[in-house]
């Protein structure tokens, strides 16, 4: 799964907090020394309102180009968030924003010269992309660090427990189930065959084999089970097919579970 979700993002998401958490500073930090106190109603929402939102804008949108981008061309670890690259291109509308109402709302950037724009309207704008680069992105990078990072530290996996022992093998001394190779019925008991050899536990065969995983093995015969990993090769004799083990023990396929046999592809392995 792509952990850049450009479309659908949920509103809570870490780096819509980011941003948001990003938007809500600067506007604070711009409350500490109004530069509007004898502006009109209309002078003061361009200033409060459409400055906040041109910024917001611009961040979200260049996260979403920068992250879509990121995902899928660039290849670098996760841990190099491109935060600073980021903030440099949302700030272009800011910036641009910032330089043109200099222009027309009775204020001026602290570390800007009045007649700086009259001068030169690129160092104008120069000077207050600078001026918020300055202070959006160590923001916007210990941002990142208080939110993006510590929600991208990965849950620790659940526990898988191991399947359960089959209960006719607690009476046996093979406790694994792969490595049960076949399974014969003898009149109340059941033969259970291993690479270790052969040993009979008082158990019913049909439940024995109830208690095995269909991938492991199936039934061949009404009085035998084989595991897939021990079929070494098949023939037809004069009356029915035989499954050739790794033990060197024939097991006889009844007809009845023939098709079963042919659908798992154990009649095709031949005698090397």
């Amino acid at each position: 799964m792509n952990r850049h979700v450009i479309s659908g993002q949920h509103l809570a998401s870490p780096r819509n907090l980011r941003l948001g958490a990003l938007v809500l500073l600067l506007v604070a930090i711009n409350q500490i020394n109004d530069p509007l106190m004898d502006a009109t109603m209309g002078q003061a929402f361009v200033y409060w309102v459409i400055r906040p939102l041109v910024l917001a804008c611009g961040l979200w949108l260049a996260d979403q180009w920068i992250a879509r981008l990121w995902s899928t061309r660039w290849s670098r670890p996760d841990w190099l968030k491109p935060v600073v690259l980021v903030s440099a291109i949302g700030l272009l509308p800011f910036a641009v924003t910032e330089a043109l109402l200099e222009q027309f709302l009775p204020f001026r950037a602290e570390f800007l010269d009045d007649g700086l724009w009259s001068y030169s309207p690129l160092l104008a704008f120069l000077g207050e992309y600078a001026t918020a680069a300055s202070i959006v992105v160590p923001l916007h990078l210990l941002l990142w660090l208080m939110i993006d990072k510590q929600s991208a530290v990965p849950a620790a996996e659940p526990t898988i427990e191991p399947p359960p022992v089959p209960e006719f093998l607690k009476l046996a001394t093979t406790s694994r189930p792969e490595d049960v190779l076949a399974l014969q019925a003898d009149e109340h008991y059941v033969r259970i065959y291993s690479r270790d050899g052969a040993e009979l536990v008082h158990y019913r065969f049909s439940d024995a084999i109830a208690e095995m995983s269909p991938e492991l093995g199936l039934q061949v015969h009404r009085s035998w089970w084989v595991a897939a990993s021990a079929v070494r090769s098949a023939q037809r004799g004069s009356r029915r097919w035989q499954l050739e083990l790794e033990t060197d023990v024939s097991v006889p396929v009844s007809d009845s579970f023939i098709a079963n046999v042919r659908e798992r592809g154990w009649l095709k392995k031949k005698r090397l």
